[in-house]
């Protein structure tokens, strides 16, 4: 009943020579009101350890040497991906901790005396080895979104995806026999 009225208003108006205008509530009803809202996926998930700054000298591996690591030093790993959306990683990596229920930064570090050793094995087609230090990483896919209104109704629209791979904030290290 009320479409009928509004609508032979409508024509009552025009005839008369006024130009309708829908009334603000009416344009917000067939708008999208979550228009502007944005946020971040996180998919393909997976853990990966990334070498630190922490690794011993080349060895010839043919030798089988005990290779050795003991220094005083920070270890650090870095955050890989930020390249060009640096402002928004802290969201990225704050939706990414919350997905894999542990926390993830840009960068880990850690100060300590470090103290290992591995014996080394002679590799088919390697002549060198080392000893390094990794770290656990969180490697991830970041898709953004944000809500458009699109003639009325609230469609998403995907900005970007990116690649990362997040060092976790927890001391979780490996050391690995690094072979070239």
């Amino acid at each position: 009943m009320n479409r009928i009225l509004s609508t032979g208003l409508a024509s009552a108006m025009l005839v008369g020579g006024l130009v309708a205008t829908a009334s603000p509530a009416s344009a917000a009803a067939q708008g999208c009101l979550e228009a502007g809202q944005k946020g971040y996926k996180i998919s393909d998930k997976s853990t990966v350890y990334k070498g630190t700054n922490l690794r011993s000298d080349w060895f010839l591996d043919r030798d089988k040497p005990t290779l050795g690591y003991e220094s005083n030093k920070t270890g650090t790993v870095s955050a890989s991906g930020t390249a060009g959306v640096e402002a928004e990683a802290g969201a990225i990596f704050a939706k990414a901790s919350t997905s894999f229920s542990v926390t993830v930064g840009k960068e880990w570090s850690k100060s300590q005396t470090w103290s290992y050793s591995a014996t080394a094995v002679n590799k088919a087609g390697k002549t060198k080895v080392r000893l390094i230090m990794t770290h656990e990483a969180k490697k991830f896919k970041a898709r953004k979104w944000v809500i458009v209104n699109s003639n009325g109704a609230c469609k998403t629209s995907w900005k970007w995806t990116k690649w990362f791979t997040a060092p976790v904030k927890k001391n979780n290290n490996v050391w690995k026999l690094e072979y070239k």
